[in-house]
């Protein structure tokens, strides 16, 4: 996924501040594509050096420094337009820390591995309630395809959350042993 591209077509949306870009790209990818705020000043730079979006002050009320709020030009319409004619380029991908930690784990690092699974649960459910609140967000940006995202985000994060749970049964149970479903007190 291209930032800039994403970029042009928040901006052709309506015209916004870096602060409120981010909070854009965050209710309408997070769930499958995290922006970096430090990564939009940069990329707003170059594409105004490009031409396709250009700024213009807005004077700030309570003391604040003046904002540059972006709008898109008529050669970053075109951009965007162009853009939006090419297939997705790419196979998709996922990094998952967790998972390549996992992958190198010892028997040794269970017990660790078992608290890396469920904090990473605890991570998964949390980014999950937030999509679920910006689903039912009345202010959220919300075409048809920022919704399909959102609901498509939290099926994955819900099923993410399901196989981690598994794991970690399963990774309980090897640390544990084998248990008989007796307990101390049914006998």
């Amino acid at each position: 996924m291209s930032l800039r591209h994403a970029i042009l077509g928040i901006v052709n949306h309506e015209p916004v501040h870096a602060y409120a870009l981010k909070r854009v790209l965050d209710e309408g990818i997070s769930s499958f594509w995290p922006v970096n705020l430090a990564a939009i000043y940069p990329s707003l730079r170059k594409l105004e050096e490009e031409g396709l979006v250009a700024h213009r002050l807005e004077k700030s009320t309570e003391g604040r420094p003046d904002r540059k709020v972006y709008e898109i030009t008529d050669a970053g319409r075109e951009e965007l337009a162009r853009w939006r004619r090419l297939p997705p380029d790419g196979l998709p991908q996922s990094k998952v820390p967790l998972f390549l930690k996992l992958l190198f784990a010892q028997p040794e690092n269970a017990e660790d591995a078992l608290g890396w699974i469920e904090k990473e649960i605890e991570a998964v459910r949390g980014r999950a309630d937030t999509l679920r609140s910006e689903l039912h967000n009345p202010d959220a940006l919300s075409t048809f395809f920022v919704r399909f995202m959102r609901e498509s985000g939290l099926a994955h994060l819900d099923l993410q959350a399901e196989l981690l749970q598994d794991l970690a049964a399963k990774l309980r149970e090897k640390i544990d042993g084998p248990h008989d479903g007796n307990t101390e007190a049914e006998t």
